[in-house]
C-alpha cells in the first residue's frame, strides 16, 4: 500500500486535473439555452460563423448555447415538439417571430421555462412570452455617425423597403448632424432606380440590396443584413446585425424579464475594407456611442 509520501508527490497534478475538470463538469451539467433558427436563416448568416457564434456565448455565459433547427415548413406541433427533445429543461428558450404559434404552445406545455421570442412586437394581451426588439432609434442614430463621416461633405442616400418611420428617420438625421452633415438624408425605396449618384458620398441599405450593388459604384456602403459581412462586396464598410442570435445574446446580458426588451445591433466595421487606421478606429468609436432617446 503506498504510503503518504508516494501520494504527496501525485498531489499537484490531482489539484491541476480537479481544477481542469470541475468547470468543465459544471459546464456541462448546468441548464443549456436554446435559440431556435431555420435552415435559411443558416445558409445567410454562415454555418462556420453560428458555430463561432455559439461558442462564444457558450463561454461568456458558462452555460451551453445550443441551435435548434427547424424546418420553414413545421407547424407549432413540430416545432414545439423538436424543442422539447432537444433538451428537458432548459434555461431559457429563443423562437424567431415567425414561430410564435410554436413559442406558444411550448410555454403551455412547459410554463416554468422562460420563453422569449425575437424579431416582433408583443401582440395585445400576450403574458406568458417575453418580446425581444430591436432597439432601431438608436441603431439608425450610430448608423447616421458612421454615415456621414464616410461621406464627407457628400450627401447620403438611404435605400429602405419603404416601411421606415418618422422617428426612425429623425433618429438618423440626428446622427448625420451630430457628425456635422449639412443637408438631409435621401430617402429612396430600395426598388426604385436611382440613377444620381455624381453627390452621392455613402449608401446606407436597408432593405434588399442587390440592385444597388450590382451597380459596382465606388461609394462606401452602410448595410442592414445578417449576411456574413465576409461575403460582402469590398464597398461596404460597416453592417448591422440585428439576427435572432445577436438579439438573444444581448437580451442574455440584461436581466430579462417579460414584456418587451429593446436591444441593439451588433455593428461591425469591416477593418480590412478600412483604409486609414484612424478611420476605422473613429467608426468603432460611433457604433459604441450611446443615444440617450428623448
Amino acid at each position: 500500500m503506498p504510503d503518504f509520501q508516494s501520494l504527496k508527490k501525485y498531489l499537484p497534478l490531482a489539484v491541476i486535473i480537479l481544477l481542469i475538470t470541475l468547470p468543465a463538469g459544471i459546464f456541462l451539467i448546468r441548464s443549456p439555452v436554446l435559440i431556435v433558427t431555420d435552415p435559411s436563416f443558416s445558409h445567410i448568416y454562415g454555418t462556420v460563423r453560428l458555430k463561432l457564434k455559439e461558442l462564444t456565448i457558450s463561454g461568456k455565459l458558462f452555460r451551453r448555447v445550443a441551435t435548434v433547427t427547424v424546418a420553414e415548413s413545421a407547424g407549432p406541433d413540430h416545432v414545439a415538439l423538436i424543442v422539447e427533445k432537444s433538451a428537458g429543461s432548459p434555461k431559457a428558450v429563443f423562437f424567431p417571430y415567425r414561430y410564435l404559434a410554436g413559442a406558444r404552445l411550448y410555454k403551455e406545455n412547459h410554463p416554468k421555462v422562460p420563453v422569449f421570442v425575437t424579431g416582433g412586437q408583443k401582440p395585445q394581451g400576450e403574458t406568458s412570452l417575453g418580446f425581444i426588439l430591436t432597439d432601431t432609434v438608436e441603431d439608425l442614430y450610430r448608423a447616421g455617425l458612421c454615415a456621414s463621416f464616410l461621406a464627407k461633405d457628400k450627401r447620403i442616400l438611404f435605400f429602405s423597403d419603404g416601411s421606415i418611420r418618422n422617428e426612425n428617420r429623425d433618429a438618423f438625421r440626428e446622427g448625420t448632424r451630430a457628425q456635422g452633415a449639412l443637408s438631409d438624408p435621401i430617402y429612396m425605396n430600395a426598388q426604385t432606380d436611382y440613377a444620381s449618384y455624381t453627390d452621392i458620398g455613402c449608401v446606407v441599405l436597408a432593405g434588399p440590396a442587390t440592385r444597388f450593388l450590382d451597380r459596382n459604384l465606388k461609394i462606401p456602403v452602410i448595410l442592414f443584413s445578417w449576411i456574413d459581412p465576409a461575403l460582402t462586396p469590398q464597398v461596404v464598410k460597416l453592417t448591422f446585425d440585428d439576427s435572432p442570435w445577436i438579439l438573444a445574446e444581448k437580451a442574455l446580458k440584461s436581466s430579462l424579464q417579460g414584456g418587451e426588451v429593446f436591444v441593439t445591433s451588433q455593428a461591425t466595421v469591416i477593418s480590412g475594407r478600412m483604409e486609414e487606421k484612424n478611420d476605422f478606429r473613429k467608426l468603432q468609436g460611433f457604433i459604441k456611442e450611446n443615444f440617450q432617446k428623448k
